[in-house]
């Protein structure tokens, strides 16, 4: 059972789209390290950059994706905004 207190990812239309272009095998891979990610929500990225509103998004590089992100702490979510395979 999830923990209560961990964040939900919430994946952005870009993000959704490369999701679902991986195969089956990689999606689960993916979807395991995003729920993951959204259990520290806090986590610090490997760097970060200001988006177009002025919100610092984090980039992690995890394995051979980079994972760009921010934390919305107003409604538990970690809101998952591009993923690219690198």
């Amino acid at each position: 059972m999830a923990d209560v207190s961990s964040y939900e990812p919430v994946l952005s239309a870009k993000a959704s789209a490369f999701l679902v272009g991986l195969s089956k095998p990689k999606q689960r891979l993916l979807i395991g390290l995003l729920f993951q990610l959204a259990d520290h929500p806090n986590q610090i990225g490997d760097y970060s950059e200001p988006d177009d509103t002025g919100r610092e998004i984090q980039f992690l590089l995890l394995r051979d994706l980079l994972i760009a992100f921010w934390p919305d702490h107003a409604v538990r979510e970690l809101r998952i905004v591009e993923i690219q395979e690198v």
